[in-house]
């Protein structure tokens, strides 16, 4: 049995999800022990009974789509990612709750990415909402929105998908494969080996050797001056060497029509103060009113120069653009636009725009000093509409934007 289910978004309580079946396919067991104690893996709900039928109201919370954050992993962290999937079916029985009574659908997984875990949206329901078929379509969607640096496990796990799906053996797999490559690293704490009392160490000079082309290939010689002759770059040739940065060398000119000519010594240019160079500097202040190229829909920096000033939002229906800080732990691009590393204010996860048949919207991602727009801090995890010339703001420290499509 399916049933509906309704996003609601509101700017004040954030963003809950709608659901009714009749009361007669309730799962009162697994109702009380939830309400009782509610597992970590599912979105907390409060439920009301409305003319022969249970509503059931699911809270969002701080937690956000799992699709926006679809990238690549490390190997460790993508195998708990797996194992958070895909315990919660193993587990789920302590609680009296049955797998297929969880949505099994990748657009209503959801990420608390401080905790690293998924949660599930559950129906307590006799009936169930969702079977094989829907577990398998899910897992698919996950294996494209999660990929791996490594190559050998992401070919174990698109092996496994394609096949008889077993989760206790996908789990273990996942398991086997983190604990070989931690075996296969160095221990960079082995202490360095000495020898044994009455043995001699050899200490050998480390000589560093310049590499030398090999045999066959041929050597690569890089001209700074190509059209200096040899007999002339050896004229100029000067105690402190080559001046590789002067379009005139100090050298003594040679006699003409008889006439000694004094050495002429090219005097160097003084170099302004700061303070006068500050003053000549041009100081670009980009203002709501100055005029901007239609390039399609984006964002227009405003304020001083000192950020990007512009961000391009190009995305089709049904696509998203993530926005954040380029994080150094990583060293790799995360999201689909990223601030410098010392942009503090910005989170590594910070908001995503989405687009969908009534035009585009943002969210934040929980992030510490949140999404502003028009001034207005917007609740996690909730999309707002966005309208042309409203002004949105990531953080607090001069981030500011104005939102146009041309």
């Amino acid at each position: 049995m399916s049933y509906n289910i309704q996003c609601k978004n509101d700017f004040l309580t954030g963003s809950y999800l709608i659901t009714k079946i009749p009361e007669s396919e309730v799962d009162h067991y697994a109702l009380n022990t939830i309400q009782t104690d509610c597992p970590d893996f599912i979105l907390p709900f409060n439920y009301k009974r409305v003319d022969g039928q249970v509503e059931f109201v699911h809270k969002v919370g701080t937690l956000s789509k799992l699709h926006y954050f679809s990238g690549e992993f490390e190997p460790r962290e993508y195998a708990e990612l797996w194992q958070s999937l895909l315990k919660p079916l193993l587990d789920c029985g302590d609680w009296f709750m049955h797998p297929c009574s969880f949505v099994l659908c990748a657009d209503y997984l959801y990420f608390d990415k401080n905790r690293k875990a998924i949660s599930y949206v559950y129906i307590p329901s006799i009936g169930g909402c969702s079977g094989y078929d829907a577990f398998h379509e899910m897992t698919v969607a996950v294996s494209k929105m999660m990929t791996v640096s490594d190559a050998v496990l992401e070919n174990k796990v698109l092996r496994s998908i394609l096949r008889d799906f077993n989760p206790t053996e996908f789990i273990q797999m996942l398991k086997d494969h983190v604990s070989e490559c931690d075996k296969a690293q160095p221990d960079e704490s082995d202490e360095k080996q000495y020898p044994e009392p009455g043995q001699k160490q050899l200490l050998e000079p480390e000589v560093v050797e310049a590499q030398k082309p090999a045999s066959g290939a041929e050597e690569i010689v890089i001209d700074l001056h190509p059209n200096i002759k040899l007999e002339q770059s050896k004229k100029e040739r000067e105690p402190g060497g080559y001046r590789i940065f002067s379009s005139r060398s100090k050298k003594k000119m040679q006699p003409q029509n008889g006439v000694q000519k004094k050495a002429i010594e090219k005097e160097e240019p003084k170099m302004e103060p700061k303070e006068d160079f500050k003053k000549h500097a041009e100081i670009i202040d980009i203002t709501q009113n100055m005029p901007v190229q239609p390039c399609g829909p984006g964002l227009r920096y405003v304020g001083r120069a000192h950020l990007p000033p512009s961000i391009q939002i190009k995305i089709a229906e049904g696509e998203i653009f993530t926005i954040g800080r380029f994080d150094v732990s990583v060293g790799k691009q995360q999201s689909s636009f990223e601030f410098d590393k010392k942009t503090k204010a910005v989170s590594r996860r910070h908001a995503v725009i989405e687009r969908d048949i009534e035009g585009y919207k943002i969210i934040d991602l929980s992030s510490s000093a949140g999404t502003f727009v028009n001034e207005k801090k917007l609740p996690p995890n909730t999309p707002y509409g966005l309208e042309t010339g409203c002004r949105v703001s990531f953080g607090n420290s001069g981030a500011d934007y104005i939102w146009e499509v041309s």
